[in-house]
């Protein structure tokens, strides 16, 4: 159910933006919310009462350590889908410039390589309790990092989150809550760590992100969603249940926070938007996002 906006913020959210999400201009009317916590809106309003944080919607402030990192870089954004499993992409995902993982704790191991590729140099992580605690077990992995970026809403645990960060002695870069809120207001849900870690990195200026590995939970199909290992390391680290044959319990992918269909949809404007551009996509993506290719094409 849609919650009720708040009075003390402005329903005409995009008069304190600059009206554009990475370059695509901000609807005219945002889709209804389909997310368990409240709307953006209330979220930032409730943030802004605690202080020192956000109260309103945010463009995007770059991090110039960041970008003199990625800055013409060709990037290869590795998702833990296993559609990779058997395609053999690992050489290919090896050869870009920085190689980038979403969630992840662990060193790629040598029976992975082939499909998936042996390097991680930037990490996309939400640094949630469960994701900093399986961090926290292989510490190495972390500190052999490039850099860590934090692509989600860390309002509650932003002392954890930064103190776990400090320690890792790695750079690293903590999106503002107020850019996240707009990225979910525009969108319509809260959004997965490895859809706002694409965003995140559109806004620099790279020569090129190659997408792959991500399926959007198997296009909201669900079922096998992550390779084994990760899968493994996942559930171990409490992440969620299995109900049978690698398939995590529905209720513990947490869909009910994290809907797909929005993020399904928006995928489709970034495509129409940047492919060809700054945005590749792996054969799985370019499959189900053909139309929004085409259009792209016939241009």
């Amino acid at each position: 159910m849609k919650n009720a906006a708040v009075g003390s913020v402005s329903d005409e959210w995009r008069k304190g933006t600059n009206g554009k999400l990475i370059e695509i201009p901000l609807s005219d009317n945002t889709p209804e919310w389909q997310s368990s916590p409240p709307e953006p809106e209330i979220q930032l309003f409730n943030l802004g009462r605690l202080g020192d944080f956000p109260s309103t919607f945010e463009d995007y402030e770059i991090d110039e350590e960041l970008a003199k990192l990625v800055k013409g870089k060709r990037v290869a954004f590795v998702c833990p889908s296993p559609h990779l499993r058997g395609m053999k992409m690992g050489e290919y995902i090896d050869s870009f410039d920085l190689v980038v993982r979403v969630n992840q704790a662990f060193h790629m191991e040598e029976g992975d390589w082939e499909d998936y590729g042996k390097r991680t140099d930037i990490l996309v992580n939400c640094l949630n309790i469960n994701k900093i605690n399986a961090l926290t077990k292989d510490m190495d992995f972390a500190r052999d990092m490039k850099y860590i970026i934090c692509s989600n809403v860390s309002m509650w645990d932003l002392e954890r989150v930064n103190s776990f960060l400090r320690s890792t002695e790695v750079p690293w870069h903590n999106v503002s809550d107020g850019y996240l809120f707009k990225i979910f207001k525009e969108i319509g849900t809260t959004v997965n760590t490895g859809l706002t870690g694409i965003i995140t990195l559109l806004n620099y200026d790279i020569e090129e992100i190659y997408v792959t590995g991500m399926s959007f939970f198997n296009m909201n199909q669900f079922g096998q969603v992550y390779y084994e290992k990760y899968h493994n390391e996942a559930m171990s680290n409490n992440n969620f249940k299995e109900e049978s044959n690698k398939i995590p319990k529905f209720a513990d992918l947490r869909i009910d926070i994290h809907h797909q269909q929005p993020q399904i949809d928006y995928f489709h404007k970034m495509v129409e938007f940047h492919y060809g551009k700054k945005l590749a996509l792996d054969d799985y993506l370019t499959k189900n996002f053909d139309s929004a290719i085409q259009k792209v094409k016939n241009k």
